[in-house]
């Protein structure tokens, strides 16, 4: 039973945006958009940023589209198709758009790499050379030396 609820609870949590989207408020579909578009005429600015009035004509013309039902994807095709494929502010996964997402990744795996290395670089060279044994340290002279002293020490004691 368990098993169940939890089966039940993940598909509810991963199904429930798409069922969300149907019956999403026209405002948050518009915001949503606008947060997702960059702005034609504030540059690098995303439409939902940009503060002239035609930003503002676009913003309500958006918000009449999703009055009329039209999807969140049906809106960015729309306006891609108007302005290009720079009006996204992301760019898309596929083509050379990938580069985008793959570059920043790789720079990040790349530098863990690096530290990785230099991290074991600085602690071979800061580690102790592999001990030596008693017999390497200690001269035959320095154990008859220590002999000595401890019979010493045993007869003042």
């Amino acid at each position: 039973m368990t098993r169940l609820g939890a089966l039940v609870t993940v598909s509810l949590l991963l199904f429930s945006p798409l069922a969300g989207d149907a019956r999403a408020d026209p405002q948050d579909v518009a915001n949503d958009v606008s947060n997702q578009v960059m702005s034609p005429y504030c540059p690098g600015v995303t439409l939902h940023d940009c503060a002239s009035g035609q930003a503002s004509k676009m913003r309500e013309q958006i918000v009449k589209w999703a009055e009329a039902g039209w999807s969140k994807e049906r809106i960015m095709d729309r306006l891609e198709a108007e302005f290009g494929a720079t009006i996204r502010a992301t760019p898309p996964a596929e083509g050379a758009g990938i580069l985008a997402w793959l570059l920043p990744a790789l720079a990040v795996a790349f530098g863990a790499l690096v530290g990785i290395v230099l991290v074991r670089r600085w602690n071979l060279r800061a580690a102790p050379a592999s001990p030596a044994t008693s017999a390497e340290v200690v001269s035959p002279e320095d154990r008859r030396r220590v002999s000595l002293e401890l019979k010493r020490l045993r007869r003042e004691t």
